[in-house]
Order: C-alpha cells, then structure tokens, then sequence
C-alpha cells in the first residue's frame, strides 16, 4: 500500500511537462484493439495521450508530421518478467535481486532497486520496449531456520527517458514453487503449498482485523508486518500471484491453490504448460512463458516445447512471454525476438505480437492505460521498419508518453566511436 502511495505521489509531483502534438501519416497501424489492422492511416498524439487515429484522420494544424509510408507502428513492447533495471553488471544467469533477510518476504519490493540510468535501459528502448515488468528472483533457502513462500512484489516501470520511472510498484507479489519454491519454504513441494495456505490465511486475518496477528506469531512464521500488508491486495483479490511452476505435477497444485484460496495466479515458466492446457484455459489463468525453452535444461523442463506457446493459444490461454533464466543478455531486452520464434512453431502472428503488447497489460492490470492503440491511451508505441517480429526490423521511432526518444545506447555509441577505425583498419589489409 505504501510503495502504491508513493507511486503516485512520483509521478503527480514529478510529471513531465506536455508533449508536443505528434502525427504519425501514413503508415500501417497495428492497433491489437477495436479499430483493428489499418492498412494506411493517421495516428494523432497530443499531451501524452493518443488523441485520434484511423484512415480518414487529418494532422492538426501545427503538428509535428512523421511520414509513415511503408513503416509499420504498434503499441510499445514490455519486457515481461524481468531483471532489466536491477543489475549494472550483467553476466550469465539470472541477474536479479531477492531479500535474504528471514522475516521479510512478500513485502520486498524490487522498485527501489530498479536503476534508470541502467546502461541495459536504452538498449531495450532502442528495441522497442517502452515498459517492463521487474520481478525478484525466487527467495534463497534459509541458513537459520526461516521459511519462506513468496520473493517480494513486481513493478511496472516506464523506459521513458527523463520520465518517472516507476508506474506501480507492486503489481503482482512473486512465489516460486517447484524445487525452488520447495527449498525456500525448508521442505518439500506440500511444505510450500502449505506455507502459502497459512500465510495467505494470516494476511485475510490481518485485513480484517488490523493487529490481530501478534509479533510473536508472525516472529514464529518467518513473517513481517511488510509481509501482511503486501499480500492483502492478492487475498483481496485486486493484485494476482505470479508464480514460477514448470512441470506439471507443480502446475496442478497452483491450479488447486487458486481455486482453495480464491487468488487470482499468473504462471511463469510452465514448461510443462501445453500438457495441462484445456485445464489452464478453464481456470482462466494466463501464462508467461519462456519461448526459448525447449531442452531439458533441469528435471523439471524434461518436457519442453517450442510448440508450448502455439498450443496454449489454442486452447485459449492468455500468454505472455519473459526471457529464460540461463539466456544471454540480449534476449532481455529484445521481447520481440522471444515472440517471433514462436510464429515459426504455431502461434498466429497477431497473437505473438499480443503477448508482448496487449496480453501483459491485462495481465498486470493497466489495459486501461497501454497495451493497444486506442483512443485516450497512453502514447506509448514504435514505428518500425517492417514487421516487428523479423529479425532485419529496426524501430525507426518509439515515442513513450507521447515524447520521441532518443535511439541511442552505449553499444551502439561504441560502435560509432571505433567504426571508422575499424573500416580504415580493413581497407588498409
């Protein structure tokens, strides 16, 4: 709730001043929303928001005109499930953060964590990511005796150069189950499954009657007051859990924990998801998926598919997609990539492009904000070369809250640095 308060507060006190009025003309608007595939229209941009767009919309007096002949422009892409932000030295693995302090679970947030000036920031931006969903890693195991069920909470942060950063920070508190969750919990798998049971039962208490869970006992439970307070929107049912499950024996026991506790859950990882699919899909809970996995890189991705993503869509299944956790850094700050493989195994174009656009956005509970191109939304998109989904694609603009940001980074700083002397060395052999 507190992290939620000063959220807003940010971003009332510390708005940028008006966009200038944008027309984007011409160009091929990949909206995901009512007004559909527009082959050769207009898109209007005016104080942050989309003002107008369609096929017979004329520029405003006085706007600045992008000619959009041949480009195409979609919403803005979100790095989904991601460290992005949380670490200045990225290597191999999974660079994220956690808190390793006994009684303090739920109520760690990674928002504070999260660095703008991060040098991965505008090399997802010069892709075309204009927000990101940042997640804790799974909770250590204890070396003192402490249990643990949940990580902390995931934020929603803006990529908006000189913008805010921090649009909510918590929109999902973060569990893992499977081995890790096993581990963090000080047991087996039922171990988690029951730990999560009593503390969610402890923070409905709370909600109901604020103080009624004594120091002792939340002492006792590896618990903090941060804890309780962080988990009473998700038994309110107004913030899902985002838990990590891969096979499908740890699939059905989320599926039977949401409907014991009457939570809304969103699985990521779900390797094994494609076995479970129709149930999946009748419980209505969406997936985030690594659509790089399909090696058995650990007993519990003995099943993975390229073909995951495709047969979850099928079934009906909302699906996003995040990057794996033994990926290369590149494929964390290029979600279309992620999406694009999946059209090769089965998964319709459009969809792919919504699992990284729209499908988040309903996900995480901001669709009325972003995600699709829509009148009154926010003015986060990209215009792009081509399709978005092709390798060869570059983004020729992305605007974020209507303001056009720069397409620079360091790599590609570098890269103008030393080409000419690269080119000269060439010639010269």
């Amino acid at each position: 709730m507190i992290a939620r308060l000063l959220a807003v507060l940010v971003l009332a006190f510390a708005a940028p001043a008006a966009a200038e009025t944008l027309a984007i003309v011409d160009a091929r608007l990949v909206t995901l929303g009512p007004a559909g595939d527009i082959a050769k229209g207009t898109i209007v941009l005016r104080d942050g928001r989309i003002a107008a767009l369609g096929r017979d919309v004329r520029p405003p007096a006085g706007a600045r005109i992008i000619e959009g002949a041949g480009l195409t422009v979609t919403p803005g892409l979100v790095a989904t499930v991601t460290p992005l932000g949380l670490n200045d030295l990225i290597g191999s693995g999974w660079p994220g953060l956690t808190s390793s302090a006994d009684r303090l679970s739920a109520g760690f947030s990674v928002a504070a964590d999260y660095n703008p000036d991060n040098v991965q920031i505008p090399e997802a931006r010069v892709e075309g990511v204009t927000r990101a969903v940042v997640t804790p890693n799974p909770p250590p195991a204890s070396k003192t005796g402490g249990r643990k069920a949940f990580a902390g909470q995931a934020a929603l942060v803006s990529l908006g150069e000189g913008r805010p950063p921090i649009l909510d920070a918590a929109v999902a508190v973060v569990a893992s189950g499977g081995d890790a969750g096993a581990a963090a919990a000080g047991g087996g798998r039922g171990a988690w499954r029951t730990l999560v049971s009593e503390q969610l039962a402890l923070a409905r208490l709370h909600a109901r009657t604020p103080g009624a869970v004594t120091p002792d006992r939340l002492e006792a439970l590896s618990l903090s007051q941060a804890d309780l307070e962080a988990l009473r929107p998700v038994v309110a049912g107004r913030a899902p859990l985002l838990v990590e499950a891969n096979r499908a024996a740890d699939i059905a026991m989320v599926l039977d924990l949401a409907r014991a506790e009457k939570v809304r859950v969103i699985l990521s990882g779900a390797a094994d998801a494609w076995r479970l699919a129709d149930e999946i899909a009748a419980a209505g809970i969406p997936v985030v998926l690594d659509a790089e996995e399909n090696q058995a890189f650990t007993f519990e991705t003995v099943n993975a598919t390229y073909e995951n993503a495709a047969i979850l869509h099928a079934a009906g299944v909302k699906i996003a997609f995040k990057p794996g956790i033994a990926r290369i850094v590149f494929l964390i700050r290029t979600p279309r990539f992620l999406a694009g493989r999946t059209v090769r195994y089965g998964l319709p174009w459009e969809a792919a492009l919504a699992a990284i656009t729209r499908n988040p956005a309903e996900m995480f509970g901001y669709a009325d904000e972003a995600g699709t191109l829509e009148v009154g939304k926010a003015a986060d998109l990209v215009v792009w070369s081509g399709d978005p989904l092709e390798t060869r694609t570059v983004a020729r603009h992305v605007v974020i809250g209507g303001e056009v940001q720069p397409l620079t980074s360091r790599s590609r700083l570098l890269r103008d640095r030393y080409i000419e002397d690269v080119r000269a060395a060439a010639a010269a052999r």
